[in-house]
């Protein structure tokens, strides 16, 4: 491990090429990608500028580390979280301070390790009913598909319901405009006319927005007696309700179906590594469904699962801000400066990972890793805002291949390369993929022996 040795107060390196007014907003906007890789060469912390706002990138385990779990006093969400708030409202994926305190205590128990047992056999049958529901040499939205099982995957087990009709279509229709919109308002060199000028920007963000509500509501009121409803209404209004349904049912989903769809990706274009997964499917399971049980068997199933979201985190950038002057460290921030952390780029630094841009399940076997410093994969966020899900989600992910692994390819267009959306968060470029039905295997999962 590099460790950071404090010297006392050191100066900031700067980004450079700055342009005047918009700073890196540009850059950040229009390939915030690029913008990361480079701006980590420049140091373990790095000043840019958003507007005439000075702003800094951490790239260092240690920094991340001393920013996520140092007084809570010190760094607070900031504005950059509250631009969401047009979806997410005062929900707890947007919400800080003593109100994120408390919401988190309304919704950590839904997601906690007992809960998540009750969870699984649901979470498997989910997975195996939607690989028994493609048929050979079907051409498939791979981003749809996940979602639709993604979302269902939450109603039913946190919310002990099924989705509303036609839900899914709406979400995954609107919750791209919406994310792009909200991309444009927090980042975009002119975010502050967006909502002042007539567009058909605007229009189509404002719809898109209002049809991602009606569509929570309707979940809402479809069983508004549910445990989970239950919990969450517990001493708040309807539309703190609603904002923390918005949050787990959204925001949840939203992000176990960009590392799904990455995963099927990655594994298309390497045949060895989806060839070595299905041996220890086809070893494990045998021919029938996968099951909760099967978890502690998947090894490298989850090393899979490790992997793309390393490559892939879904959420690539968190931003806070300085509550107060203060030393990070062996450097000075000023209050109110915006300080980020980036998730993507802290993966892909060679220091801590060989071969960073590979994509390499194994370098996740039982002791490969164990030199990694804290906070060099979070793939979830840490600290008092890091993501509660985050156990729910690797069980899913699990789950989800295996069950798909066991019955089918899922193969790519001849020499597609599907390329990452950096939104809010970072999924592929929508992709069509044809389900093919493996030989080897066909006929005992069709009862054809």
């Amino acid at each position: 491990m590099t460790a950071l040795i404090d010297h006392g107060t050191q100066r900031i390196p700067r980004m450079p090429n700055g342009l005047p007014l918009v700073g890196h907003a540009l850059s950040l906007v229009g390939d915030p990608l690029a913008f990361l890789d480079k701006q980590r060469q420049h140091g373990d912390i790095v000043e840019f500028r958003i507007g005439r706002q000075a702003a800094y990138i951490l790239n260092h385990p240690d920094l991340v580390q001393a920013m996520l779990t140092g007084s809570t006093q010190r760094f607070d969400r900031g504005e950059i979280f509250a631009k969401a708030r047009p979806l997410f409202g005062d929900g707890v994926a947007v919400a800080d301070g003593r109100h994120h305190r408390d919401r988190r205590r309304a919704v950590q128990p839904l997601l906690n390790a007992a809960r998540l047992t009750t969870y699984l056999d649901t979470m498997a049958d989910l997975a195996a009913a939607k690989a028994a529901s493609w048929r050979d040499g079907q051409d498939i939205d791979l981003s749809a598909e996940m979602a639709d099982l993604t979302m269902n995957v939450v109603a039913a087990t946190i919310f002990e319901q099924q989705l509303p009709a036609g839900f899914g279509a709406v979400v995954h229709r609107a919750l791209p405009v919406v994310v792009a919109g909200l991309a444009r308002r927090t980042y975009g060199p002119v975010a502050a006319f967006l909502d002042w000028l007539p567009s058909s920007e605007r229009r189509n963000y404002h719809n898109a927005l209002g049809s991602i509500h009606e569509a929570v509501g309707s979940l809402i009121s479809a069983n508004r007696h549910s445990p989970a409803i239950t919990r969450l209404a517990d001493g708040v209004d309807e539309r703190q309700l609603h904002d923390d349904v918005v949050s787990m049912m959204i925001g949840g989903s939203h992000t176990s179906t960009a590392a799904a769809a990455w995963q099927f990706i990655l594994l298309g274009q390497h045949p060895e590594i989806r060839e070595r997964l299905q041996q220890e499917v086809d070893r494990v399971l045998g021919g029938r469904p996968a099951s909760p049980a099967d978890l502690p068997e998947l090894v490298y199933t989850r090393q899979i699962v490790q992997e793309t979201l390393r490559l892939y985190p879904p959420i690539w950038l968190f931003p806070r801000r300085a509550v107060a002057d203060l030393q990070l460290r062996q450097y000075s921030i000023r209050k109110g400066a915006q300080v980020f952390y980036s998730p993507y780029s802290m993966h892909r630094d060679s220091r801590w990972y060989h071969q960073p841009e590979s994509f390499d399940p194994d370098r996740w076997n039982p002791g490969c890793h164990n030199h990694l410093p804290r906070g060099a994969y979070i793939p979830f966020a840490a600290g008092v805002h890091g993501c509660p899900g985050g156990d729910f989600a690797f069980a899913e992910l699990t789950l989800l291949t295996a069950s798909i692994a066991a019955r089918w390819h899922l193969d790519l267009p001849s020499g597609s390369a599907p390329k990452p959306i950096a939104a809010a968060t970072l999924g592929p470029q929508s992709v069509t993929v044809t389900v093919r039905a493996r030989t080897s295997v066909s006929r005992v999962l069709t009862g054809d022996a």
